[in-house]
Formats: C-alpha cells, structure tokens, sequence
C-alpha cells in the first residue's frame, strides 16, 4: 500500500499538531486560569482573600525591624531578597 504526498502531508500535521498543539493549548488555558485569577475584580466581588494567615510573619519582620516588601496580592511581608511571595507565589516588583 503507497500513501500519496498528500495524504503523508496530512499525517504530519495532524502529528506535529497532537504533539505540539495540544501541550501549548494546555498551558496557555493554565496561564489564562492563573491570570484570571488574580484580576482585581474577581477579588472585588469575592469579598475575600488569600485564606492563610499572615499576620505573625507581618510582625516578626516590624518586630525585627527588617526591611519588608508586601505582597500587593495577598499583603504578606516578605524579605528583602524576595523575588516571588512565599505566601501567594506573586512576582514581587521593585517598586512594592
């Protein structure tokens, strides 16, 4: 049985596409989720917040008096030399 160059054309793309397409789908619905998720107005009408208690690590860092960076998603103190929030996993910006 010989395929013709046509139908050979085919079957790669419908290859290359399963096995390249469908990850890079799920990974930009995932992303998508995770924006989605953080969007300020999603957090206006939940009325709350991150569940977890950040209060003893907000004041052990007034308490030491170290320089902290707050978290502009979930308000959590973090250190100086924090790159992402130990609490929420947000990008912490230079400016916070």
């Amino acid at each position: 049985m010989v395929i013709s160059t046509a139908e050979l054309a085919v079957r790669l793309l419908v290859y290359l596409f399963v096995l390249i397409g469908v990850p890079l789908w799920f990974v930009l619905m995932f992303r998508l989720m995770d924006y989605a998720a953080h969007d300020t107005l999603v957090e206006q009408f939940s009325g709350q917040r991150n569940g977890r208690d950040t209060g003893q690590l907000n004041a052990y860092f007034e308490q030491a008096a170290v320089e902290a960076t707050t978290c502009r998603i979930c308000g959590a103190a973090n250190g100086p030399d924090y790159t992402y929030c130990h609490n929420c996993q947000e990008r912490l910006s230079a400016t916070d």
